[in-house]
């Protein structure tokens, strides 16, 4: 069978194994193109597509599904480890060592519901939305890819990987370098986008997008971290009408009970506590009047 002239940039590019992000493009492009000069232009619309990995990670996956597929994922990562390891004492413990990945995903999941979770303090806050219907899970892949799962009512929508950077990383060492890499990756310069609380943007950013796919590159370089971002165009367009906008509780705040209790009574007047002013002095030498 004759194979079309494609060239697959697997997940080796920017991550490992299971983590992957495969993006196809073709052999000539790929190769006789240098890489893009980065400048700030309106979010360019990508010749290709890009495709999740590992095989059977697609939008709208639930996260009942999503536990099988990277079942069947490091299943398929430990073959040639089993293959490799005697039976007895040491395959039992690679059996319990499997299984505990497998658990790591189901062990993680967070619902954004009422009550406040510990990620708002982190660098992820921003990416979620409280009442209503969001939960996020996640996964550290081979190479120590650290990989965050966003669902809205139980449906995959975005996938969150964090990439170390520094002299052996697949991105380079600063965010700059980072921005190139990407650039000649995707085969085109993104939108360049800086901070802005005011919509949610806690980083400097830099955008791309497919015709399925809205893609950001985020500058954490003061952790030595930049975050790749990849969501479901469809739902990325729409999730901020559909986030009601409701706040959780101010902790701080008194409860309305107790301020009723503690609040001063208007009728009382309010007890001096400071030195006799001369006015004071005048108003007890004045005679009470008839």
């Amino acid at each position: 069978m004759k194979h079309k002239p494609w060239m697959l940039l697997s997940a080796v590019v920017i991550g490992v194994g299971a983590a992957g992000v495969t993006l196809c493009l073709p052999r000539s492009e790929a190769l006789a193109k240098p890489a893009p000069k980065v400048a700030k232009v309106s979010t360019p619309m990508l010749k290709r597509d890009v495709v999740l990995a590992p095989q059977g990670l697609r939008w709208g996956t639930s996260f009942a599904l999503l536990g099988k597929v990277y079942d069947d994922a490091f299943d398929a990562e430990y073959v040639p480890i089993y293959k490799r390891t005697e039976p007895g004492q040491q395959m039992q413990l690679l059996d319990s060592e499997l299984a505990d990945k497998k658990s790591v995903i189901r062990r993680s999941k967070i619902d954004f519901g009422s009550s406040p979770t510990g990620v708002d303090s982190g660098p992820l806050n921003g990416e979620y939305g409280y009442n209503n219907g969001e939960s996020m899970a996640k996964v550290t892949l081979n190479g120590g890819t650290q990989r965050y799962f966003f669902f809205y009512t139980d449906r995959l929508w975005k996938v969150y990987d964090e990439y170390k950077l520094g002299g052996s990383s697949k991105l380079g060492a600063t965010w700059e370098d980072a921005v190139k890499r990407l650039a000649e990756l995707f085969g085109g310069s993104p939108e360049m986008k800086e901070p802005d609380g005011s919509v949610g943007r806690n980083f400097e950013e830099a955008v791309w997008q497919t015709s399925t796919m809205y893609i950001r590159a985020i500058n954490r370089s003061h952790q030595s971290v930049v975050a790749v971002v990849w969501a479901d165009k469809s739902t990325h367009e729409k999730l901020g009408t559909r986030r009601p906008g409701a706040k959780l509780p101010n902790l701080q705040a008194i409860d309305s009970s107790v301020r009723d209790v503690t609040a001063p009574d208007p009728n009382i007047k309010k007890l001096r506590t400071g030195p006799e002013t001369p006015e004071d002095s005048k108003k007890k030498a004045a005679p009470a009047k008839k």
